[in-house]
């Protein structure tokens, strides 16, 4: 596993060039949009035949996004926290629906971008029953970042990842704010390794840190390990079995990546 002195866009690149080399103009699903600011991102980069973005968009599925408790306990902070970031309050479903309206504005009349409102893998029963078997060379989670949401949410999806393709996720580290909000997205991920064939291949050296996972002994394995040696990219090999032990360490400059 390489961990890399760059923010997620560098992946992007790295998998736009490896697509390019294998001939594919990929697919592309992301779990949890909100505005549409990284999907957007995806679509410039990686210029994909199709974006399919899924999110609920939803107050009542926000509540017990961060915990099951009937209270919030001391060491987990309150929604409220958040609600600068959602632009209201996390209970009212107004605050969902602003947001939704926002990202289908900013897609409208690109014919590439397909918007779903529901849940992430509700909507796989959609597919399965009009049909739709289609893999995906990135699926990319960014929904709820509980433990137990993410965990489902790979192995469900894993199946609709394409021979040539990548899992990609967000936020997934242990740092002082991934626990304040009580995120479950590495240990899930963790958890994942151990129970499939996918292994992680690329680490932001970043806090809210992204990681692409791609299958052991796959194609595409050996194209990141081509790509990123090639490249301007700075990056430490760490072997992935270390990815549990990953924090992030504070400094005067920046956030680092540390296996301390």
């Amino acid at each position: 596993m390489k961990v890399c002195n760059v923010n997620r866009n560098a992946f992007y690149a790295v998998l736009d060039a490896i697509f390019a080399h294998i001939k594919i103009v990929p697919s592309i699903v992301e779990l949890g949009v909100l505005r549409g600011d990284n999907a957007s991102a995806m679509l410039a980069a990686l210029k994909p035949e199709k974006l399919v973005l899924i999110d609920a968009w939803s107050a009542s599925a926000m509540q017990g996004a961060f915990h099951p408790f009937d209270q919030t306990p001391p060491w987990i902070a309150p929604m409220t926290l958040l609600e600068p970031y959602y632009g209201g309050a996390l209970h009212e479903q107004v605050t969902f629906d602003r947001i939704f309206e926002q990202c289908v504005a900013r897609f409208a009349g690109n014919d590439k971008v397909e918007i779903i409102r529901g849940d992430t893998v509700g909507v796989l029963e959609q597919f399965g029953s009009a049909g739709r078997n289609e893999d995906f060379n990135i699926v990319y989670v960014d929904a709820n970042h509980r433990y137990e949401h993410v965990l489902r949410e790979l192995l469900y999806w894993k199946d609709r990842v394409a021979v040539n393709g990548a899992l990609v996720l967000n936020d997934c580290c242990h740092s002082a704010g991934a626990v304040q909000l009580n995120f479950g997205v590495l240990p899930a991920l963790t958890e994942f390794i151990k129970r499939t064939d996918f292994i992680p291949v690329l680490l932001t050296n970043t806090d809210w840190s992204d990681v692409v996972l791609v299958r052991k002994d796959s194609l595409m394995e050996k194209l990141v390990d081509q790509v990123v040696t090639n490249s301007d990219i700075a990056f430490v090999d760490i072997p992935h079995q270390l990815l549990g032990a990953v924090r992030i360490v504070p400094g005067t400059q920046r956030c680092n990546v540390s296996f301390v």
